[in-house]
């Protein structure tokens, strides 16, 4: 399969790659994460449970609780935060926790990532370029 290569719009820049781990439905990182293991806690049970450290989050949106920066900030010093977020629009308390962490982050992009990305992709984010590889 071909790489598909997607431009957006940087919320916090950075250049790291991973494995994909995708949501449906909009995240939160107060109630959603466990920043002493990285393991989300969703009502996805295809990923509930998973792991995000040194993975690649990619969901739709946020959904913001003022306590979520600070989540994602002990998920980060802990080592347990994702890489990276990507995600069809970033609402401002989850840009505050990535920015707050400093986890690399896009948004914006030219198709929707929660589309075109799949669970277990490989996924490379570049400032505001997204490249990703499908599994096998």
């Amino acid at each position: 399969m071909t790489d598909v290569v997607l431009k957006g719009r940087s919320v916090f820049p950075g250049s790291v790659a991973g494995e994909a781990v995708v949501l449906k439905t909009p995240f939160s990182f107060l109630g959603e994460l466990s920043a002493d293991s990285g393991k989300l806690s969703v009502a996805d049970p295809e990923v509930s449970g998973v792991c995000v450290r040194d993975k690649i989050l990619v969901c739709p949106s946020g959904k913001g609780s003022s306590g979520g920066p600070t989540v994602a900030w002990l998920a980060k010093q802990a080592g347990n935060a994702p890489l990276a977020i990507v995600c069809t629009e970033m609402e401002p308390v989850l840009a505050l926790g990535v920015i707050t962490a400093e986890i690399p982050a896009v948004d914006r992009l030219e198709r929707d990532p929660v589309a075109v990305i799949k669970t277990g992709d490989w996924v490379a984010l570049d400032g505001d370029v997204v490249r990703v590889t499908p599994r096998g």
